[in-house]
Protein backbone atom coordinates (compact mmCIF):
# COMPACT_ATOMS: atom_id res chain seq x y z
CA UNK A 1 0.00 0.00 0.00
CA UNK A 2 1.20 3.41 -1.14
CA UNK A 3 1.15 6.09 1.47
CA UNK A 4 -0.90 9.31 0.92
CA UNK A 5 0.09 12.75 0.72
CA UNK A 6 -1.74 15.25 3.18
CA UNK A 7 -3.59 18.30 1.75
CA UNK A 8 -3.88 22.06 2.93
CA UNK A 9 -7.53 21.06 3.55
CA UNK A 10 -6.88 18.19 5.60
CA UNK A 11 -4.74 19.70 8.28
CA UNK A 12 -5.86 23.54 7.89
CA UNK A 13 -9.31 23.03 6.63
CA UNK A 14 -11.55 23.44 3.15
CA UNK A 15 -10.82 27.11 2.69
CA UNK A 16 -7.20 27.56 3.34
CA UNK A 17 -4.82 28.13 0.40
CA UNK A 18 -1.45 29.13 -0.26
CA UNK A 19 0.98 31.00 -2.73
CA UNK A 20 4.65 31.26 -2.83
CA UNK A 21 4.60 33.65 0.22
CA UNK A 22 1.68 32.79 1.66
CA UNK A 23 -0.23 30.38 3.56
CA UNK A 24 -3.73 31.61 4.47
CA UNK A 25 -6.03 29.89 6.75
CA UNK A 26 -9.66 30.55 8.10
CA UNK A 27 -9.89 30.86 12.16
CA UNK A 28 -13.26 29.27 10.77
CA UNK A 29 -12.36 25.66 9.67
CA UNK A 30 -10.74 25.08 13.24
CA UNK A 31 -12.00 23.66 16.17
CA UNK A 32 -11.38 27.07 17.92
CA UNK A 33 -13.74 30.11 18.96
CA UNK A 34 -12.54 32.54 16.97
CA UNK A 35 -11.66 36.44 17.67
CA UNK A 36 -9.20 39.20 17.00
CA UNK A 37 -7.40 38.09 19.61
CA UNK A 38 -6.45 34.75 20.13
CA UNK A 39 -3.21 33.59 20.99
CA UNK A 40 -0.48 31.96 19.34
CA UNK A 41 -0.73 28.88 21.55
CA UNK A 42 -4.75 28.75 20.57
CA UNK A 43 -4.04 28.91 16.92
CA UNK A 44 -1.15 26.21 17.08
CA UNK A 45 -3.12 23.95 19.28
CA UNK A 46 -6.52 24.49 17.35
CA UNK A 47 -4.03 23.49 13.51
CA UNK A 48 -3.20 20.50 15.79
CA UNK A 49 -6.48 19.14 16.76
CA UNK A 50 -7.88 19.94 13.06
CA UNK A 51 -4.78 17.68 12.00
CA UNK A 52 -5.43 15.40 14.52
CA UNK A 53 -9.26 14.53 12.86
CA UNK A 54 -7.87 14.07 9.99
CA UNK A 55 -6.01 10.97 10.94
CA UNK A 56 -8.05 9.89 14.19
CA UNK A 57 -11.55 10.71 15.58
CA UNK A 58 -15.23 9.20 15.69
CA UNK A 59 -17.65 8.88 13.13
CA UNK A 60 -20.41 11.79 13.26
CA UNK A 61 -23.46 13.00 11.42
CA UNK A 62 -23.76 15.90 9.51
CA UNK A 63 -24.12 17.60 12.23
CA UNK A 64 -21.56 16.62 13.74
CA UNK A 65 -22.81 14.37 16.41
CA UNK A 66 -21.24 11.47 17.29
CA UNK A 67 -22.32 8.14 16.02
CA UNK A 68 -22.78 5.00 18.46
CA UNK A 69 -22.48 1.63 18.04
CA UNK A 70 -25.56 -0.64 16.99
CA UNK A 71 -25.83 -1.33 21.12
CA UNK A 72 -25.67 2.81 21.27
CA UNK A 73 -23.05 2.24 24.05
CA UNK A 74 -19.73 3.09 22.48
CA UNK A 75 -18.23 5.24 19.69
CA UNK A 76 -17.14 4.03 16.41
CA UNK A 77 -13.51 5.33 16.09
CA UNK A 78 -11.01 5.29 12.86
CA UNK A 79 -7.53 5.66 12.60
CA UNK A 80 -5.43 6.56 9.46
CA UNK A 81 -2.89 7.87 11.24
CA UNK A 82 -0.49 5.10 9.46
CA UNK A 83 -1.85 6.10 5.67
CA UNK A 84 0.09 9.22 5.36
CA UNK A 85 3.70 9.91 4.36
CA UNK A 86 5.43 12.57 6.20
CA UNK A 87 3.26 12.62 9.33
CA UNK A 88 1.49 11.01 12.00
CA UNK A 89 -0.77 12.66 14.78
CA UNK A 90 -2.35 10.24 17.49
CA UNK A 91 -4.16 10.65 20.88
CA UNK A 92 -2.16 9.68 23.71
CA UNK A 93 -4.25 10.76 26.26
CA UNK A 94 -7.28 12.62 27.57
CA UNK A 95 -8.03 13.78 30.77
CA UNK A 96 -9.76 16.65 33.06
CA UNK A 97 -8.26 18.94 35.05
CA UNK A 98 -9.14 22.02 37.40
CA UNK A 99 -7.86 25.56 37.05
CA UNK A 100 -9.96 28.66 38.64
CA UNK A 101 -12.26 26.23 39.94
CA UNK A 102 -13.49 25.79 36.19
CA UNK A 103 -12.98 21.78 34.59
CA UNK A 104 -10.92 21.87 31.48
CA UNK A 105 -10.29 19.05 29.17
CA UNK A 106 -6.51 18.38 28.52
CA UNK A 107 -5.74 16.29 25.34
CA UNK A 108 -2.29 14.99 24.92
CA UNK A 109 -1.26 14.13 21.40
CA UNK A 110 1.82 13.39 19.62
CA UNK A 111 2.79 14.45 16.71
CA UNK A 112 5.53 12.64 14.51
CA UNK A 113 7.11 13.68 11.27
CA UNK A 114 8.92 11.55 8.79
CA UNK A 115 11.64 12.41 6.63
Amino acid sequence: MSLLPLTLAQLFGDRSSQDSQYLVIQKADLPLTANSNNSAEQVLAAICLKALESMQGSITDEYGDIIPDENGSALIEYDESDLYEFLRIFRWASYYISRNSAYYERKQIIIQHFR
